[in-house]
């Protein structure tokens, strides 16, 4: 889970004699502070920060496996682009544009801006890729930056040569270097003993799964794969979810209000999820959701405070749902939150993913994190 024929113009790259010498260069693209921009993404709230300006330079080191040389690089932004062929390649699907990928890597937290680490081919071919996304986490008054390993893939040409451990630390060894505090992710099952038992990862939590059919007309589906009724489809979701978006769009997160360590999420977050994958808040019967549209209603987190709330909140998304013509409800959250045994006692539930951690130099205890769906890097 977690790909391009083009060839990445020679004159862009800057040789480097070794992975050191790839983080010193990534260190020095803090050299230039920047205003602040109308969106925030450069601050977090209560917290002080400064965002630098990267210098139009490229890192490269090389890694020599089976005869084969790959040049190993750190992308942002634009850069990415010649990643959508390994994309496709690896997750099989088309969601990928490189203005989407642009939007996705946009984040920054102190500086440190989201990055792909990515191995090429000698012909230009990109051939694996580890990427990390900065995130604010807050334990009651201390903040910290965390680095979300996302978007791992390896080129089916070019998979059993180790390029995912090689990526991996590289990418680990970037974020050290640039004061992160701790890194986590949600890798599915054919990465997870990777992750544990080669890069030095622990096993942190599990989300669980609450999923609630819904009997409706599954207009979302069908428009999902007839092209020409999609236009129509969306339309009516703009006008059935205009009526209730929230006055605030703010929704902290749940897990901080039960004293548990998560996501700072203020309003530059929301703007920036809101950007590339189209989720929003929402203020429905209960309190307030956050909620996206994709195979299903999926639920980030909630506002509601009690179990009347709650139940209050899941017939007001039943209803919803039936509206917006999708045939399921999703939402996954850490077992162990105030949301498990409400959901758990009216949707079917499910195993979700498990959250794999390793600390840098953090020191907001590992047993005080808490995640819910809308923490997962595409919701």
């Amino acid at each position: 889970m977690w790909l391009c024929s083009a060839a990445i113009p020679a004159k862009s790259w800057v040789p480097c004699c070794c992975l050191h010498s790839l983080v010193r260069a990534v260190l020095a693209l803090g050299a230039r502070p920047l205003a602040r921009t109308a969106t925030g993404r450069d601050g977090i709230r209560r917290v002080a920060s400064t965002v630098t300006e990267r210098p139009d330079l490229r890192a490269e080191t090389t890694f020599e496996v089976r005869g084969a040389t790959y040049r190993l690089a750190v992308l942002r932004g634009p850069e990415m682009a010649p990643l959508m062929p390994l994309y496709r390649d690896a997750f099989g699907r088309g969601l990928f544009s490189s203005e989407w990928l642009t939007r996705k890597y946009a984040c920054e937290r102190r500086g440190v801006g989201g990055f792909s680490c990515a191995a090429f081919t000698q012909s230009g071919e990109a051939a694996g890729s580890v990427g990390v996304l900065p995130w604010p986490v807050r334990f009651g008054d201390r903040v910290e930056t965390a680095g979300q390993m996302v978007d791992v893939a390896t080129g089916s040409a070019h998979r059993g040569r180790g390029l995912f451990v090689r990526l991996a630390e590289m990418a680990r060894e970037v974020c050290e270097a640039a004061g992160v505090s701790f890194l986590f992710g949600f890798p599915n099952e054919a990465a997870y003993p990777i992750w544990i038992n080669k890069l030095g990862y622990q096993h942190s939590d599990d989300l669980v799964e609450h999923r609630l059919p819904i009997r409706t007309i599954w207009a979302e589906r069908v428009a999902r794969r007839v092209g020409a009724l999609r236009p129509f489809y969306e339309r009516h979701v703009q006008r059935t979810l205009s009526a209730d978006v929230a006055a605030d769009p703010v929704l902290e997160n749940s897990v901080l209000l039960e004293g548990f360590a998560g996501t700072d999420r203020d309003r530059a977050f929301h703007a920036y999820k809101s950007s590339f994958a189209g989720s929003r808040v929402l203020a429905i019967d209960g309190g307030r959701v956050w909620l996206n549209l994709r195979h299903g209603l999926l639920v980030g987190d909630l506002e509601a405070l009690s179990e009347a709330d709650l139940d209050r909140t899941a017939h007001a998304l039943e209803r919803l749902a039936r509206r917006l013509g999708v045939h399921q409800i999703l939402f996954q959250a850490s077992k162990d939150t105030r949301f498990s045994p409400f959901f758990a006692n009216r949707f079917r539930t499910l195993p979700g993913m498990p959250v794999i951690y390793r600390n840098l130099r953090s020191q907001i205890p590992r047993e005080k994190l808490r995640f819910t769906f809308g923490d997962l890097d595409n919701f």
